[in-house]
């Protein structure tokens, strides 16, 4: 039986941080993200080619996370959706008022 528990997906828009940990070089300032849809990933990107990839890149290299989708709202802020439920980083990224949503 799955846990279903495990998988759970909290689709609430939350900001891209604007500062991410990295291996290389600690905190480190997003200089730029972009976001691959389903089945369009570049070759070495970590995250499962079924599931959609965000890529906030910093100058020690990349962070990447799954999700739902990612959009860049009316602020030029990157919009996150698909949260796993469990994250307990990401369930503390900032959550985007509904007025600035889409």
């Amino acid at each position: 039986m799955t846990n279903t528990a495990d998988s759970t997906l909290d689709l609430t828009p939350r900001y891209a941080p604007d500062h991410v940990m990295t291996t290389r070089g600690g905190l480190q300032p997003v200089i730029g993200s972009r976001f691959y849809p389903v089945g369009t990933h570049p070759i070495g990107c970590p995250i499962v080619d079924s599931m959609a990839a965000l890529e906030l890149r910093t100058v020690a290299g990349s962070r990447w996370y799954g999700c739902e989708q990612a959009y860049i709202n009316s602020e030029l802020r990157m919009v996150v959706v698909g949260t796993p439920a469990r994250d307990e980083v990401r369930m503390k990224w900032e959550i985007v008022p509904e007025d600035r949503q889409a």
